[in-house]
């Protein structure tokens, strides 16, 4: 995973030159899959819509390549609990929405929860998909090969595994 990046939800997002936020969610392309945009939930309210390519995760969160005044004229994205205004356009249909706490679900049940993405730093192709797996005793972050991603369900992801299956994957 030398040559990916780590997206990890709820990570403080920083522009050059202020603190703007924290990354709500990610929008993403099913079909290929790629991140295309992250929701950015704005520190003056509201959430922002950024092009995957301007964010760059560090060890202190994610850096935009923009400074604030650029952030506040980024599209506004409507998000559940942060207000937002009415013209805020709709995201195209192709492109699906994942957020931090979404269910994932093995062909034998719940396995756990989202917790981020790790992406391709090249193209942005998703490799991996992060989450929290096991229960509150034994719960550990595993990261999940995209292509055992069957789909989002009615309750968030799919998988074409097992929960031993994911249970056998390394930590992260």
């Amino acid at each position: 995973m030398s040559d990916s990046a780590i997206f990890e939800l709820g990570s403080r997002v920083y522009c050059s030159d202020a603190d703007c936020g924290e990354l709500l969610q990610f929008v993403v392309e099913p079909d290929v899959p790629r991140l295309a945009d992250l929701v950015v939930c704005s520190v003056g309210g509201g959430a922002r819509l950024v092009a995957a390519e301007s964010a760059r995760p560090t060890a202190y969160g994610v850096l935009l390549d923009c400074d604030r005044g650029a952030f506040n004229r980024l599209p506004a994205a409507r998000v559940r609990d942060v207000e937002a205004p009415a013209t805020t356009p709709s995201l195209p249909d192709a492109q699906t929405r994942i957020r931090r706490g979404d269910h994932v679900q093995a062909l034998d049940g719940d396995v756990g929860r989202v917790l981020g993405l790790v992406v391709r730093r090249g193209d942005g192709a998703i490799t991996h998909v992060l989450l929290t797996a096991g229960h509150l005793w034994h719960r550990k972050h595993v990261a999940v090969p995209v292509d055992y991603v069957a789909g989002l369900g009615f309750a968030g992801l799919d998988l074409l595994l097992t929960r031993e299956h994911v249970a056998e994957f390394p930590l992260v």
